[in-house]
């Protein structure tokens, strides 16, 4: 009897392996994120995308897109940092347009159905919604019955938008649970690997 508790005891002490993660990015890429406040910023995609890289574990599986005048998405499921960072510089040119927000999570949703690992989603934006197919109420229920963790990521550009984009957002986190943190520009990528490690671990918390 000893001899098994003694075993169960250095058991509990090996450390245990991190869930695999497969993860959608998704970047903001509109008239208002890339002509306003961020001033054209062709850098937001690379940038995002090799935080995401550098998040990743062996194991894991992860997709960029970004979402403006059009929503892209890459359709093959990425295993290795490098073509991670590929895909996001072959989308650095894809800025402009309307803001289909909704739109936007609602597919990237949709391209997490057929996962097996731990599923989410990270979205960074400014939280304007523009152009959208999918109204606000009808993508909530969509993203509440995936029950697939949505990670805002949203600039704080503290200009206090009627209605608060911020709200609609934390709305969506809470529902999902996923996280919602307001950053500055260049705080994109540890936001980035705070909601990589969230969904490892499992975690949600909103804060603002």
């Amino acid at each position: 009897m000893t001899t098994l508790l003694l075993c169960a005891w250095l058991a509990g002490l090996q450390p245990q392996a991190k869930a695999a993660i497969d993860v959608v990015l998704m970047v903001d890429v509109s008239h208002s994120v890339t002509y306003g406040a961020i001033k054209r910023d062709r850098t937001l995609v690379h940038d995002a995308g090799a935080a995401l890289a550098a998040s990743l574990a062996p194991g894991d599986t992860a997709r960029v897109g970004t979402f403006g005048d059009t929503i892209t998405l890459e359709t093959a499921r990425l295993t290795d940092a490098a073509a991670v960072r590929s895909a996001a510089d072959a989308l650095t040119d894809k800025v402009g347009g309307g803001s289909p927000l909704w739109d936007a999570l609602v597919a990237a949703v949709a391209a997490l159905e057929d996962g097996k690992a731990r599923r989410g989603v990270v979205v960074i934006t400014d939280g304007r919604s523009t152009a959208n197919r999918t109204g606000f109420a009808d993508a909530l229920a969509r993203l509440e019955r995936a029950r697939i963790p949505v990670y805002v990521v949203m600039f704080d550009k503290s200009d206090h938008a009627i209605p608060d984009p911020g709200a609609r957002l934390v709305r969506i986190a809470k529902a999902t649970g996923g996280t919602c943190l307001f950053v500055e520009r260049p705080a994109i990528a540890g936001a980035i690997a705070r909601a990589a490690a969230a969904l490892r671990d499992g975690l949600s918390a909103t804060a603002r």
